[in-house]
């Protein structure tokens, strides 16, 4: 039996979860890891206001980072063009609207089990980031699983019934019990990654995934 892989927490409205997102999808590592959507502040607390000086702080940590990470011996030195474009929000201001993701994290339930979670997780980020996109609205989430491949009037009816709530809810649970307190996360064997350790150690946390990816393959 091969073991379980390792588990990457994130949200979709998140400039650092983004840009990890970026780096698995070039590195060739996106199916190595468990994506686990984990939202940084779900109600009853207020929407996330881009103003703060804490989310303006994060997003100026990820400009930073995707500077480095873009250089010539950086894992997005070669990016494709819809990488690349993901990698280079940084040169936007924030969007005007943070939404709530919990529905955003349950489309990406659904499109686990409809073989298509990286489509969809890659157009849902560009939806927030390049496209500004409220992606904490059902009708606009179903266009966005629509144009991923998704059929929209299965995607509008699992969304409005709630029927991935519950799993939702159990990557938060999870998270808790591994004692994950913030997002990216990348939770391995090795240990645990967290917020800006998993950008700081990117190409550590990669080659460790690429050996787990590697001996996976191996035992199947």
């Amino acid at each position: 039996m091969s073991p379980k892989p390792p588990a990457l927490y994130f949200d979709l409205v998140d400039p650092l979860s983004l840009l990890v997102s970026a780096v698995m999808d070039q590195s060739g590592v996106a199916e190595a890891v468990s994506w686990r959507g984990l939202e940084l502040r779900p109600p009853p607390a207020a929407l996330i206001d881009p103003e703060t000086a804490e989310w303006r702080a994060r997003r100026e940590f990820a400009a930073r980072q995707a500077e480095r990470l873009t250089r010539p011996a950086g894992p997005l030195a070669r990016a494709s063009a819809a990488t690349a474009g993901a990698a280079n929000f940084t040169a936007m201001g924030s969007p005007a609207v943070v939404p709530w993701t919990r529905k955003a994290h349950e489309l990406c339930e659904f499109a686990r089990e409809r073989d298509c979670l990286h489509a969809v997780r890659r157009a849902l980020f560009r939806a927030h980031f390049i496209d500004r996109i409220d992606i904490g609205r059902i009708d606009l989430l179903v266009e966005v699983a629509r144009r991923a491949g998704l059929d929209a009037s299965e995607t509008r009816a699992v969304l409005d019934v709630d029927r991935y709530t519950v799993a939702v809810l159990g990557n938060r649970s999870k998270a808790l019990t591994q004692g994950v307190a913030v997002v990216p996360a990348l939770v391995l064997n090795e240990g645990r990654l967290e917020g800006p350790a998993v950008l700081g150690q990117i190409e550590r946390a990669v080659e460790l995934l690429t050996r787990t990816a590697r001996a996976n393959r191996e035992q199947e």
